[in-house]
């Protein structure tokens, strides 16, 4: 059988971060035995590194008439888009070239004209109005060093505490705009209990880290810890883990970690996925967090084992970390033709 030829356009925004980075190259990564092209647009030389590291197919752009030739001469079976928001026009540039068009987490008019749109940061009070949108947990794809990450902490069902002090790991991914990593570290010094304390600061953080350094000083057990993939690393000592409401609580979940979450920005208010329901506390907006509301949380989470086991049941139900197979399975049905997206 001929191979099936996928087009993904993958363009940096802010406020969705690096991981649209990460999925693409995984689920890309997934479907090799097709012809698979990745073209990019981002300003930022590390993830530009990262991408070459890949062996895949990357192309660089600058403005979208450039996709728009590509597509035209490569006439691909399947495109996926992911990162920015479209328009309207944006769709209606590449229509007449490829069969099928799929985007994730697009919240532009766009959206409206594609053939399947996959939604993880879906809202509160969602409702699906069109037949071709598909919102649940499924549509984050799990990158392999998350998945490492994730069995290794899976082999330990045991919530209880794991050493004398509770650790509690603050990572606020995405470059964190509003630098709620101090505010957090600010308020957790305040708490008068026998604490660790572990600040995830990845490449992407942009901020002085000699403010942190001069806080944890202050106070026993609590470390900056400034390195790639700060997250992951912390996770497998983590008892507590408190994060933003992005993408990040889907790498939690997929481990199944105590978690809280608050917003680094409107946006991230309205996503529904880190909430009760799915084991996480949500404290709301995180620019206008009170230090009472969070050291409340942190105590519940801590003091309560069967709190904890609740959280950690509710994440690890969803099972995340089997995804990728679903994914998988979805994108090829949609490049050879054998869904009829309305009846999925």
């Amino acid at each position: 059988m001929q191979k099936k030829k996928i087009i993904w356009i993958v363009e940096h925004c802010d406020i969705k971060g690096s991981y649209i980075f990460e999925r693409a190259v995984t689920l890309a990564k997934l479907l090799q035995e097709e012809s698979v092209f990745i073209f990019v647009r981002t300003d930022n030389a590390r993830i530009i590194s990262e991408l070459a590291k890949t062996g895949l197919n990357i192309i660089l752009f600058d403005k979208f008439e450039e996709v728009k030739k590509k597509v035209r001469e490569m006439q691909p079976d399947l495109i996926v888009h992911d990162g920015k928001d479209t328009l309207l026009e944006h769709i209606e540039l590449i229509r007449p070239f490829c069969p099928t068009i799929v985007h994730f987490d697009d919240f532009g008019m766009g959206a409206k004209l594609v053939d399947c749109h996959l939604i993880s940061l879906f809202a509160e009070s969602y409702e699906q109005p069109f037949v071709q949108e598909l919102a649940g947990s499924y549509a984050f794809a799990v990158p392999p060093n998350l998945e490492k990450v994730a069995k290794q902490i899976l082999e330990t069902p045991d919530c209880s505490i794991k050493d004398t002090l509770p650790h509690i790991v603050v990572a606020f991914e995405d470059g964190d705009a509003n630098n709620l990593t101090y505010r957090t570290l600010r308020h957790l010094t305040q708490l008068q209990i026998p604490l660790k304390i572990s600040v995830a600061i990845d490449d992407d953080y942009q901020h002085d880290v000699d403010s942190l350094q001069l806080m944890a000083l202050s106070r026993r057990n609590t470390e900056i810890v400034r390195r790639p993939e700060a997250l992951l690393h912390l996770m497998p000592q983590a008892d507590l883990i408190i994060c933003n409401g992005n993408y990040t609580p889907y790498k939690i979940a997929a481990a199944g970690i105590p978690c809280i979450t608050t917003a680094q920005h409107e946006n991230e208010l309205n996503y529904a996925f880190s909430r009760e329901d799915n084991g996480f506390i949500n404290i709301g907006l995180g620019r206008k967090m009170k230090q009472s509301i969070l050291q409340n949380a942190v105590m519940e989470l801590l003091l309560h084992e069967q709190r904890r086991e609740r959280a950690v049941r509710k994440q690890r139900s969803l099972e995340i970390i089997t995804n990728n197979e679903i994914l998988q399975t979805l994108l090829l049905d949609l490049a050879y033709s054998r869904h009829n997206i309305a009846h999925i």
